[in-house]
């Protein structure tokens, strides 16, 4: 009885891990500032003027 116990436990807590493991690496820590970059010109940031002018 205690080692299923220990052994439900111990499934539990290596299912929280890996969770945990998976959750982090999808956060793209590891790529860097290129990740994360927004191209701006003289006119603002170039994703918002798309939505607001249609593309010739």
């Amino acid at each position: 009885m205690i080692a299923a116990m220990n052994t439900i436990i111990a499934l539990l807590v290596l299912t929280a891990i890996a969770s945990l493991l998976v959750s982090y690496a999808r956060h793209d820590r590891f790529a860097g500032p290129a990740s994360t970059a927004h191209p701006v010109d003289d006119l603002g940031p170039v994703e918002e003027r798309f939505h607001l002018v249609p593309r010739a």
